[in-house]
């Protein structure tokens, strides 16, 4: 394939369907003007892509016309401030001057032979701004934010140890260019004297912040994780030249800054890029570094964008695969310990799912893929591995709601086990083992199509008999529930057949624990309420694994402007000690989401969080001032795009069983009904 010559701007921007200078007439500015521009790219890549049968030429020559028009934007060379000057009939006619060689760029660019994923130009897409700026730190005074976050845990290293380090940059530095070792001097003595410093001439990377409008919370290259979108985009990551291309093609899109570093740093960059060890959700990295974050590790929650998500809750647009018997993101993701789950992180270890259908109890994602990355996070954080296609490692097929008919065919003829949401569920709250769930009646394709499907709740799963096999699917009593007078009359249809006594008495164990979870009294026990408080009354200690900004679909910014009240305990968090238990952490949780914890319930307070035992004043000054109660699993969802905060202000509060009388009282506890 040969780049075409005689190349203009204004055949660049028609390559992008961009015809008319009518369409820049709302634009205020040349930003506004490269936005629009950016929006057709994404649609015309996404519907010419390789992956998805388009035609390549023309796939490479929209690419590359983008390019050139980006070039133009970032080097501030757009002719009189607008693009629509070279949609002018007169430009049209003169082919417009540029002081860029058109033809020459244009070439290079058409050359280019990487093709990312069509996933990786989907979640391209849905950038506006790009999400992170790479560049050299022009002072010495910014702090890198995970090391701010770890520096009580970082050593301090002895004066000794500094000198040899202050020689060892001498020595290193005295090959180089006098303004390359003043910057790697200057990193060196800031590092002597605050490890969370980022010193002058480092490379750094922040990301976005949407509420600032500007970038922030900046990161020690070596403290910083690489995101799979951008992962998603190297096309051979074992070649530095590749990746450095690739990379470049970020720039304006889910990068900045990259374009306007030297070729060193750039080159800096690229070797942390490609490096495996650095990739957000790569298990086999070593926790602990003395600069890298703490080694909690995040809650595997994944959420898309908030248009997404209300689309997933039943916005306008209803979804093709919605069904009647569905409450959209009606289930809360598990993580390890968490929400009823076992505390084992490697239960699915070794287990590979392929997943197909959509999953509107879930939420979150696109309209085709609702409720898929949420799951996939779920299955990560307990060990287990989601790909796209089967292979001989291939453990499951998690469907949902109407799956592709195929997939079905394609595990049957492959041995590769079927099974729900439902069962899933069971198998990581301990209600189901891998022995007893090869032993249940295997599910059809038909079970999953529209009012059929039977979605999973976070509610204990009633334990009987098989369903027989004559039983219909949509049936509300199912014969195997008869007997059981204690349990709900409307039983999930794909019943879990109870653990045998001999050999499962630990998963049984575990369900019989995490059904006692439950508190029973609201804090105004007047009121009836299906909420539940995040802590076991049994007070046996609940694993949470701290979400961290920006990671693993964790939001930054999102709890800017809010102020928080503490109540009560936090056991699952850990720290501290007596009525301080788990506090710190709450409140380091919420400030580096950006939120401001108070001491007090007053007027600007927009939040109440409570704990195990919460203090009686302050969950009553919260209730007469119709502040809202929420607790941490509350928090988590918003977080992570589950929920928004309209959402959970109202929602039924947190139930109560007993406030704690305080230090007055010695810690002694006393029932709501006292109070």
């Amino acid at each position: 394939w040969i780049a075409m010559t005689n190349k203009t701007l204004t055949s660049c921007l028609g390559d992008l369907d961009i015809t008319d200078g009518t369409v820049f007439d709302a634009c205020a500015n040349t930003d506004e003007e490269f936005k629009l521009i950016k929006k057709n790219w994404r649609k015309k890549v996404l519907a010419e892509h390789p992956d998805k049968g388009g035609d390549p030429d023309k796939f490479r020559t929209t690419n590359a016309s983008f390019e050139v028009l980006r070039d133009l934007y970032q080097q501030s060379k757009v002719k009189d401030g607008t693009y629509s000057s070279y949609l002018s009939e007169s430009a049209k006619a003169e082919a417009a001057e540029s002081d860029i060689d058109i033809d020459e760029l244009f070439t290079k660019y058409s050359k280019n032979t990487n093709v990312p994923s069509w996933d990786f130009y989907e979640e391209a897409a849905e950038e506006d701004v790009p999400g992170y700026k790479v560049e050299t730190a022009r002072s010495g005074r910014a702090k890198c934010s995970v090391c701010k976050k770890n520096s009580g845990k970082v050593a301090i290293a002895d004066s000794a140890a500094a000198e040899a380090s202050t020689a060892i940059v001498a020595t290193s530095t005295a090959s180089r260019s006098s303004s390359r070792a003043k910057k790697s001097a200057s990193s060196a003595v800031a590092k002597q004297n605050d490890t969370t410093v980022i010193g002058l001439g480092e490379v750094r990377v922040g990301s976005f912040d949407k509420m600032a409008g500007s970038y922030g919370r900046w990161h020690h290259l070596e403290c910083w994780r690489v995101p799979k979108k951008v992962q998603n985009g190297l096309t051979d990551p074992s070649d530095e030249e590749s990746c450095l291309r690739d990379l470049l093609s970020m720039e304006e899109v889910l990068l900045t800054g990259l374009a306007a570093m030297d070729e060193e740093d750039q080159m800096t960059f690229v070797r942390h890029v490609i490096n495996s060890d650095h990739w957000a959700g790569n298990r086999k990295r070593k926790a602990g570094a003395a600069s890298g974050p703490s080694k909690a590790k995040s809650a595997k929650v994944a959420s898309k964008s908030e248009s997404a998500s209300k689309a997933a809750k039943g916005g306008k647009k209803k979804s093709a695969g919605s069904t009647a018997n569905v409450v959209p993101g009606s289930y809360s993701i598990l993580a390890p310990g968490l929400g009823g789950a076992v505390e084992d992180e490697k239960i699915l270890k070794g287990k590979t799912f392929v997943l197909t259908g959509i999953f509107l109890e879930v939420g979150g994602g696109d309209e085709n893929s609702i409720g898929v990355e949420n799951l996939k996070s779920m299955i990560e954080s307990f060990g287990g591995k989601v790909t796209t296609r089967f292979s001989k490692n291939t453990s499951f097929l998690l469907a949902g709601n109407n799956p592709v008919a195929k997939r079905f065919t394609d595990a049957r003829a492959k041995s590769i086990e079927i099974i729900n949401l439902v069962r899933l569920n069971g198998l990581l709250k301990g209600q189901l083992t891998f022995d007893r769930l090869g032993k249940l009646e295997a599910l059809d394709s038909e079970e999953f199509m529209g009012d059929a499907y039977q979605p999973a709740t976070n509610a204990s799963v009633a334990f009987g008999d098989a369903k027989p096999a004559a039983a219909k699917k949509g049936a509300k009593k199912p014969a195997a529930a008869k007997k059981e007078a204690k349990k709900p009359a409307a039983v999930n249809a794909d019943e879990i057949p109870p653990l045998e006594s001999d050999d499962d008495t630990k998963p049984a164990a575990a369900a019989a624990a995490a059904t006692s979870q439950a508190l029973v009294a609201h804090a105004n026990p007047s009121e009836s309420t299906s909420s539940t408080a995040v802590v076991p009354v049994s007070g046996k200690k609940t694993k949470f694994q701290m979400p961290r900004p920006g990671q693993n679909g964790a939001i930054s910014g999102i709890f800017d402007g809010q102020r928080f009240v503490l109540t009560g305990l936090f056991p699952e968090l850990g720290g501290g000690g007596g009525l301080n238990l788990g506090k710190d952490k709450m409140k380091a949780l919420i400030e580096n989401f950006g939120g401001r914890v108070t001491g007090s319930v007053s007027g600007k307070t927009n939040f109440v969080v409570v704990g195990k035992d919460p203090g009686a004043s302050k969950v009553g000054k919260a209730t007469a001032k119709s502040i809202p109660l929420v607790d941490l699993l509350a928090l988590n969802r918003v977080i992570h795009g589950q929920a928004t905060l309209d959402d959970i202000s109202s929602e039924p509060a947190p139930r109560i069983t007993n406030f704690s009388a305080g230090y007055k009282g010695n810690g002694l506890l006393k029932n709501t009904a006292e109070w």
